[in-house]
């Protein structure tokens, strides 16, 4: 019997879905997954150098023979990553699938739910592959590429999602999907990070500057950190009204978590922060301080900034701090207390040139 099928694909920095019906093929669709720390050894037909997974993907769909494809962190003194484009898939070749600390493998994998169907903006139906028994499957917004959420927020408020995790959304609801962290319980859930530093024991002071508000889906790196630039982009898409500082230093016993105010002089910080304005907002007032926050820099806001103006943010333009807003010197009291990641002695939370430890951390949520 001859089978009759269409084909869409939607590919972004780690995913590409293929969708079709098939009477012979009994599946109706094929998603590229992705595997991280791993790689497909032996199978490379063609090796470029790229800016991201997107760009890789991308060179991967243009060519009728690539199956799946390697990204490699950039080699030394390297800024861009290798893109290793493969004509076999793991499970293809599983013997030549390895395990690669930094590189992460992309490929086609068969999935089962078929004749997929949207009911409504919560939830899509569909009919299974026998071997699950003809129940029906049921994919909630935001856990598939192939049923994004527009954002965490939306993901929350159309499912009522319980877990923090990983989540499928696209923004520009373009078509181009990809993974982010959301953090579905702090303070009503909906958080969307968007940077996201932990120390390790072997942790490199150079950090991974975001400069496409798709970048955020690097916050696995555990040493992403985001552009002012890319913040405005992303406010473009998804209006958050929020932002939320969290960093913990266990040297010093000290956690800074802090959640712009629902108002004027909070959205005041949103807007600062976002890149729409060079005004830096008033300190006092335009935020609150969370149940686990023990910090001097929340308790004393009229000592912030050069000077103890009393606002967020630093009062010169020196270190390109316009792209760096919020990873340099965000809050500060002078020689005290800093949120800092990249000056002298960097990676303060609440204190001034201390040394970091394993496990401290400097995250940044929007929603």
């Amino acid at each position: 019997m001859r089978s009759r099928f269409s084909v869409a694909s939607i590919f972004s920095a780690s995913f590409a879905i293929l969708l079709w019906t098939g009477e012979a093929a009994g599946f109706c669709a094929s998603v590229f997954e992705t595997q991280q720390d791993h790689t497909l050894l032996g199978q490379v037909m063609e090796t470029v150098n790229v800016t991201d997974e997107f760009e890789c993907h991308r060179k991967c769909i243009q060519n009728n023979t690539c199956k799946s494809f390697n990204v490699h962190p950039p080699k030394s003194n390297a800024i861009k990553k290798t893109c290793e484009l493969n004509n076999q898939t793991r499970q293809m070749k599983p013997k030549q699938y390895k395990k690669k600390i930094g590189s992460s493998y992309h490929g086609s994998v068969e999935v089962s739910c078929v004749n997929i169907m949207e009911t409504n903006s919560q939830q899509k139906v569909g009919r299974c592959h026998p071997e699950y028994s003809r129940k029906q499957c049921t994919v909630k917004k935001g856990e598939s590429p192939a049923f994004p959420g527009v954002s965490c927020k939306d993901i929350r408020e159309s499912t009522n999602a319980q877990d923090n995790g990983e989540y499928w959304i696209d923004p520009k609801g373009t078509g181009l999907p990809f993974k982010v962290y959301c953090d579905m319980t702090t303070d009503g859930g909906g958080w969307l990070l968007v940077m996201n530093v932990i120390r390790g024991s072997s942790h490199s002071n150079k950090l991974s500057v975001v400069t496409s508000y798709r970048g955020i889906s690097d916050y696995r790196s555990n040493n992403m950190v985001i552009a002012t630039g890319a913040m405005k982009e992303l406010y473009g898409y998804l209006n958050f009204q929020q932002i939320r500082f969290h960093c913990r230093k266990h040297s010093v016993g000290r956690t800074f978590h802090v959640v712009t105010a629902a108002h004027s002089s909070g959205n005041a910080v949103v807007q600062y922060f976002s890149g729409l304005t060079n005004v830096e907002p008033v300190s006092c007032g335009s935020y609150v301080r969370m149940d686990d926050d023990n910090s001097e820099l929340a308790r004393r806001c009229s000592e912030w900034n050069h000077g103890q103006s009393g606002k967020w943010s630093r009062s010169d333009r020196n270190w390109n701090y316009d792209v760096q807003r919020l990873y340099n010197h965000a809050a500060w009291i002078l020689s005290k207390h800093h949120w800092d990641l990249v000056r002298r002695n960097p990676f303060e939370c609440d204190d001034f040139r201390g040394a970091p430890s394993s496990g401290d951390f400097w995250k940044v949520f929007v929603r």
